[in-house]
């Protein structure tokens, strides 16, 4: 009998603490169920409700006269469970038409749902696809064209990146074993991909449409583009409040100060009070978004930003805040903002 087929035969007593034949009734045994994230405990659940007459955890490892070092491997000599070959055909037809990023994803979902049996075997025969974009980022970022990583590199590279998604839901590369897991040295990439993020536009495309944006600038706009530039660049600092009419141009003017200060390398936050003002500034995010602002807002809020945070970087590496259709807001929003950063800079 199998393991879960002992209550048909016999009674668990208690206080003796062993079987007893059954001699009158009827009963159903099941085995508590335990999720395939559980390791080899669930593998051992698998094993218990196939083999039969097994007396000890020796011979639940042994098939055929071989003794397999763990319930796992005793599991696919018995073909309980799938060699996730599909898994691999779906990444490799996939990678045909989908983004590096992509597949880092879908492979994070499918660890994170436990729906592959031998994820490290798909990992071994897929990661080349979800490191596709990794070289070029970091051409990008560090403006350096002839940038090469080795095959080692690259696929630490990747497991760092599938661990930094594997930690946006709680886990680790560690809870499920055998994936391989990254070393602290074995990325290029940077840890703050907030500050990343902001680095990775292409400063002679920003150079080419700030030059071709300046050109377009009317003679008020040229006046109020000099004067933060020029605040910028000195690091005065101060706060101007642009006002004018829908159409007259404002947006045109906070795309080329973006243009002329990322075209050098330097951060710009370009943020709107709104979700659909936000899509017209480049890389722009709504306020409460970029910033952490509390909904509910009083007198004494803050927004939920921490001493050397990345967002806490990110706000001190930023050379300048646009913040489009500002009045739409509470005067709570700023004055949050005012104090949080007061606190972390």
């Amino acid at each position: 009998m199998t393991y879960a087929e002992f209550p048909q035969k016999f009674v668990w007593k208690s206080k003796l603490r062993e079987w007893m034949p059954r001699k009158k009734a009827f009963a159903i045994g099941r085995i508590y169920y335990v999720p395939p994230g559980c390791g080899e405990s669930y593998y051992m659940r698998c094993l218990l409700n196939h083999i039969r007459g097994v007396t000890c955890h020796e011979d639940l490892r042994t098939i055929n006269g071989v003794l397999y070092n763990s319930y796992r491997e005793t599991c696919y000599a018995l073909g309980l469970l799938d060699d996730d070959k599909e898994f691999v055909d779906g990444f490799t037809e996939a990678s045909d038409f989908a983004t590096a990023f992509a597949l880092r994803i879908l492979f994070v979902i499918l660890l994170w749902s436990e729906s592959m049996s031998r994820p490290e075997f798909v990992w071994e025969k897929c990661w080349i696809y979800m490191a596709e974009d990794i070289q070029y980022k970091l051409r990008k970022m560090y403006q350096h064209p002839g940038f090469v990583m080795d095959n080692e590199q690259l696929h630490m590279a990747a497991l760092a990146e599938i661990e930094m998604l594997l930690h946006r839901r709680g886990k680790s590369l560690r809870d499920y074993p055998p994936m391989p897991c990254p070393t602290s040295s074995s990325t290029l990439l940077p840890e703050n991909r907030l500050v990343q993020e902001e680095l990775q536009y292409d400063r002679q495309a920003m150079h080419e449409e700030h030059n071709t944006l300046l050109q377009g600038l009317t003679s008020e706009q040229r006046i109020v583009y000099e004067k933060i530039i020029n605040s910028v660049e000195t690091e005065c600092g101060g706060m101007y409040f642009v006002y004018g009419y829908g159409g007259t141009g404002k947006t045109f003017v906070w795309r080329t100060l973006s243009a002329a200060l990322r075209s050098k390398g330097d951060i710009v936050l370009n943020v709107a009070s709104s979700g659909i003002a936000s899509l017209l500034l480049p890389g722009g995010r709504t306020a409460h978004s970029r910033f952490a602002i509390p909904i509910s807002l009083n007198e004494d809020s803050t927004c939920n930003i921490k001493q050397g945070s990345p967002l806490a970087m990110l706000i001190a590496k930023c050379k300048l805040i646009i913040w489009d259709e500002a009045p739409m807001l509470h005067k709570y929003c700023f004055e949050a903002l005012d104090r949080s950063m007061r606190d972390i800079l």
